[in-house]
């Protein structure tokens, strides 16, 4: 099925671990025709994908960037545009989860820069993208997200509270822009099995207890968000906008049963 979105340019963020979701959206773009711009601030997973994607038969080019930095994101888009051009698509997939305690015992240092990575910087690039998107009549905007930005998460606050922002700033952008041909999205997920679950961050068995409550009884594979974004920013999504996609597999709606 043509997708209507072979030839376009997307940027995907967050992209360097192979166990990622980024990483799992990148290669499925890439296999509808995409070329694509992997940006993260660990390089060298980037560039391996990067290298990936290239041997798939699209273009590609790996970016550091900082995105809690303005001018970082900034100087990202302009090196992306002058190697594969204007972009398309933006899949703000970056963020951390590191900095895990309650409101009042996080120190101030830590929210502000939770905040920063994973709320400011989407705000950052898709300042750099949407001008050019409305101008061409066309554009892709896709912010993953998270169920703990739309029910909360106890001992999760900044990161709660940033993803609840993006999933604002979301509404906002497709406000702007939906005049304009271009659509904004928010995908919001459950627990993805990714690498992140293998560091010392989340308890052994507080993350057993979670799953039991999943009501599909598994968790979700990055491979099943790539599907979903990839139909976001396919024409077949072109009606869509302003949305949030919730992928948890009706975990958020097993919260409150015993």
């Amino acid at each position: 099925m043509d997708l209507g979105i072979a030839g376009k340019v997307a940027v995907v963020t967050g992209s360097a671990s192979k166990k990622g979701i980024g990483w799992a959206i990148s290669l499925a773009l890439a296999r509808e025709g995409v070329d694509i711009a992997v940006a993260d601030i660990a390089f060298e997973g980037v560039d391996s994908l990067a290298q990936t994607i290239r041997e798939m038969g699209r273009k590609a080019v790996a970016v550091k960037v900082n995105q809690g930095i303005y001018g970082e994101v900034k100087e990202g888009v302009s090196k992306i545009n002058q190697v594969l051009g204007q972009i398309d698509i933006l899949v703000n997939c970056a963020a951390i989860t590191s900095n895990i305690g309650t409101i009042s015992k996080m120190p101030v240092p830590a929210w502000e820069n939770e905040i920063n990575i994973n709320l400011n910087g989407p705000y950052y690039w898709i300042r750099e993208v949407m001008p050019s998107m409305a101008k061409r009549r066309w554009g892709r905007i896709i912010n993953i997200s998270s169920t703990g930005g739309i029910i909360g998460s106890v001992g999760l606050p900044s990161y709660c509270a940033s993803k609840g922002g993006l999933i604002s700033l979301t509404k906002e952008a497709a406000l702007e822009t939906a005049s304009r041909g271009v659509t904004v999205n928010t995908v919001a997920l459950g627990l993805i099995n990714t690498g992140i679950y293998e560091r010392d961050i989340v308890d052994p068995n507080a993350l057993d207890s979670i799953k039991k409550r999943i009501p599909l009884g598994r968790m979700g594979d990055p491979s099943e968000v790539a599907d979903v974004v990839v139909f976001l920013v396919s024409e077949n999504a072109r009606y869509i906008t302003g949305a949030t996609l919730i992928i948890d597999g009706a975990h958020s709606l097993n919260a409150f049963l015993p």
